[in-house]
């Protein structure tokens, strides 16, 4: 086996190996359509994004935010889509409705077919295997993800799925990434990480003495934080290094 700089690879799922096939507020509108109640997808995505925001914004960075309501993650859920609701003119208000919503809209985004693979992720990770590279899946997600995964066809291509709140704690806290490489016979120093979103991916990562690169798909980073715009490259950077 060729010597690589880094023999373990970290992934983020969301908008790194996955993304949805269509809007968030495109789904919650066809799921709340079949319920009896159709809102313009706009205006539920201005709803769900505001409602997003402030859920983020309560959030303490690294605890794990499906294990904060009593209830657990259906209690997380279950809040969101009332917020969402309530943030969207001319939605249903009570919370027997949203209640109802709830397992509809959850069914909706554990279904594989929701989703892509980005068209470069399947050569990329054929690449890193072929290089003996191990690969962990690291990410911030809900007890679906694991299934999804496996739905997808992506779960068998991973020697081990560290997610978020089956672990207890979230990205930026670097125990979930040294979890990941544990689990891989690894040390930090041997690991990449590759996620998508600075504050949580990077910084995680760099404070467990990981090495961190970034994905931006949509251009959203500027030029200094050096983020690869697919993972076309990838396999090259894990053989040699970045620089």
């Amino acid at each position: 086996m060729r010597t690589l700089r880094h023999p373990i690879v970290l992934l983020d799922a969301g908008d790194t190996l996955i993304g949805p096939r269509e809007s968030f507020g495109a789904v919650y509108a066809r799921v709340l359509a079949e319920l009896g109640a159709p809102l313009p997808t706009a205006a539920i995505e201005r709803g769900l994004r505001s409602c997003w925001v402030e859920f983020n914004r309560g959030h303490t960075p690294g605890v794990d935010r499906y294990g904060v309501f009593e209830g657990g993650e259906q209690a997380y859920w279950l809040h969101f889509v009332e917020g969402t609701l309530a943030r969207t003119p001319g939605a249903p208000k009570d919370e027997g409705f949203a209640a109802r919503a709830l397992e509809p809209l959850r069914d909706a985004f554990r279904d594989p077919t929701a989703w892509r693979i980005f068209d470069d992720v399947i050569p990329a990770l054929d690449a890193l295997q072929s290089l003996g590279a191990r690969l962990a899946i690291v990410s911030n997600w809900d007890s679906r993800l694991p299934g999804l995964l496996d739905g997808l066809g992506l779960a068998g291509r991973f020697d081990a799925i560290v997610v978020s709140h089956l672990e207890g704690l979230e990205k930026p806290s670097p125990e979930l990434f040294l979890r990941a490489v544990a689990r891989l016979g690894g040390a930090p120093g041997q690991a990449l990480h590759v996620g998508d979103v600075p504050e949580l991916d990077e910084a995680g990562a760099q404070a467990a003495g990981i090495a961190s690169v970034l994905v931006d798909r949509a251009g959203r980073l500027g030029p200094e934080r050096r983020a690869l715009p697919d993972l076309a490259t990838l396999p090259e950077i894990v053989r040699l290094g970045r620089d």
